[in-house]
């Protein structure tokens, strides 16, 4: 039978986790899989380990290993993994995470049954930055969304709606690229537009409460606002640059029910990130103006068009009213609450 998933997996600086992440890969029950491994020009042990995988491995043989000669970044790399796969599916991996053994196997069967778009399996994240390595369980609740909006309603619905990442999702390729949407060519929050705007192009969305995937937080990583910590300012505005990317694409779908929903969420996205600047605004170097850190909290609404919203809209004009008072006026408001709710 001709495989019909490929499980892509950018592949940088990850010689400690690439065994044990590759193994679980290819240890999957369902057996129709290609394995897509990209080396965005890896300098330690990275590709040795995969080449000897593709030697010694009884499945060694269906791992393609594409190498840049540059280093381009997560989002570029990503976005390769896309144009390479020739299968029905993809499912995106992270180099340094494992899956279950059975995590292809219900994701596929779930997708065929039902023709979707997206199938996600739930998943657990081990903190390795915490002493006894505590697990965080996302487990949703298994249910099916196969009405045009009937998906995106359900994510935008509260400000922690679904936390669905890029990795552990069945993608149907031809679907995702009828979409157009591509990864943003920057290293940190590369993901972040694409998942937020991907539910907006969704009909056919399964979510699944098998966990099915093991994320793994490390020392130094970059992919949670929460920890920011001794980051650089530009950074910071990396993923600052990313809300933005979203906050310009919402005229597309400012008509639909959803539309004040999904404001709430990227505008509370800026919030969470200003509030985590100013808890460590002492370890941010070079530092934030309260100017900046107000502009970050610009709408991309007019007050107008915040007023004249048909749902939420006293959060939106809330946030709208953030973005616009003055800088030490709106940073005293942030503070204030982000004490209360104890993020600063």
């Amino acid at each position: 039978m001709i495989n019909d998933v490929t499980i892509g997996i950018p592949l940088y600086r990850a010689e400690k986790f690439i065994k044990d992440c590759l193994n679980s890969a290819l240890s999957q029950s369902y057996p129709n899989i290609d394995y897509l491994v990209i080396d965005d020009a890896c300098d330690d042990n990275s590709v040795e380990i995969v080449s000897q995988m593709q030697r010694e491995h009884p499945r060694g043989a269906n791992i393609r290993l594409i190498r840049h000669t540059q280093n381009v970044g997560i989002g570029e790399t990503r976005n390769h993994l896309i144009t390479e796969t020739k299968t029905k599916y993809l499912f995106f991996l992270d180099a340094d995470d494992i899956i279950t053994e059975n995590a292809i196997q219900l994701l596929h069967e779930a997708a065929e049954k039902y023709q979707t778009d997206l199938v996600y399996g739930s998943h657990e994240q081990i903190d390795m930055t915490i002493e006894g390595h505590p697990v965080s369980p996302t487990i949703y609740k298994q249910q099916k969304f196969l009405q045009p909006d009937e998906y995106p309603t359900y994510v935008y619905r509260k400000y922690e709606g679904i936390q669905a990442p890029i990795w552990n999702a069945l993608i149907n390729m031809e679907w995702f690229r009828s979409t157009g949407l591509r990864f943003l060519p920057i290293n940190y929050w590369e993901d972040f537009a694409l998942t937020m705007d991907l539910a907006t192009y969704t009909s056919r969305v399964v979510l699944l409460s098998d966990v099915t995937y093991y994320y793994y937080r490390h020392t130094g990583s970059l992919s949670n606002a929460k920890d920011l910590t001794g980051f650089r300012k530009d950074l910071i505005k990396n993923n600052i640059s990313a809300i933005d990317h979203v906050k310009r694409n919402s005229d597309r779908i400012k008509h639909k029910s959803y539309f004040p929903g999904r404001m709430v969420k990227v505008m509370m996205t800026d919030f969470y990130i200003v509030c985590n600047i100013l808890k460590n605004k002492d370890k941010i170097q070079p530092s934030f103006s309260k100017r900046e850190l107000r502009d970050i909290m610009k709408s991309p609404l007019s007050f107008w068009e915040t007023i004249s919203l048909k749902n939420r809209k006293p959060e939106n004009l809330f946030l709208y009213m953030l973005g616009v008072l003055p800088p030490s006026l709106s940073v005293g408001i942030i503070t204030i609450l982000g004490k209360h709710k104890g993020l600063i």
